[in-house]
């Protein structure tokens, strides 16, 4: 059997949608998840299942019971309240339903262990669990001039290099120290939650991947690496680690 891994979505709200749209009626909200996701899991060997975004208790530990591994993916922003700190310039879209929900659900996930990747506004959610903070934009914090908001090239462009830390998950999966990445982000780590142990730099010195040292397998990595796959294949190379650790811990139990 395939492992069936969770996927974290946008909840797109009725307002965000505004008069004149494609789907649904005015008053209905939106669960969205973009493809990229869903067809690297599935490539790499596992079933791809899209978890909306319902803070109930009881459907949290039934998501957390059936699932055998969970992706937390991109999206808005984190309402800064979630780090302690008051909204600054530059913060974009915030969905306080999602926090809630995802931080709920990470919470959970790691009460039982389970293996945990996190992309982009995924990685940013767990350094925030874990106690980290983030600078709320890149541009106001003038820490480079390394274009890391690459919005205007296709989503698979190579935008800057990014140095593995020998030894660690994300360099187990690449097998490499550099690596080519895209960018699309507008946040950075500023501080590093608790027990997170920094494992990928980019060139100008950004935190780019994580691991956690006291649990099986979380990951986190700023960049996107399901809008590459498809044209630079060696990006499927994390997402085949993480369902071979889902199915390893699965025997191991």
């Amino acid at each position: 059997m395939k492992p069936l891994i969770g996927i974290t979505t946008y909840y797109v709200k009725d307002r965000e949608l505004g008069h004149i749209r494609n789907r649904g009626l005015p008053g209905q909200d939106m669960l969205m998840s973009t493809m990229d996701y869903s067809k690297a899991i599935e490539k790499a060997g596992g079933i791809p299942v899209a978890l909306p975004v319902i803070d109930n208790d009881s459907y949290i530990n039934q998501l957390v019971k059936k699932m055998d591994g969970f992706l937390f993916t991109g999206g808005s922003d984190i309402h800064p309240n979630n780090y302690h700190e008051s909204v600054k310039k530059g913060l974009g879209l915030v969905v306080p339903e999602r926090d809630a929900f995802e931080l709920k659900l990470l919470k959970r996930i790691l009460e039982k262990d389970k293996p945990i990747l996190g992309i982009c506004r995924g990685f940013q959610l767990i350094n925030v669990y874990f106690g980290g903070k983030l600078y709320q934009d890149i541009k106001h914090n003038n820490s480079t001039i390394i274009e890391h908001h690459g919005y205007k090239l296709p989503k698979y462009c190579f935008i800057h290099n990014n140095i593995l830390e020998e030894g660690s998950k994300i360099y187990e999966a690449f097998g490499k120290r550099d690596l080519n990445v895209n960018s699309l982000h507008h946040q950075i780590i500023e501080k590093l939650g608790e027990g997170l142990l920094q494992t990928v730099l980019s060139e100008d010195g950004i935190i780019e991947g994580f691991e956690h040292k006291n649990y099986s397998y979380v990951v986190g990595m700023q960049w996107h690496p399901e809008m590459m796959f498809e044209v630079h294949s060696e990006q499927l190379l994390i997402f085949k680690h993480f369902i071979n650790n889902v199915k390893a811990l699965e025997k191991s139990n």
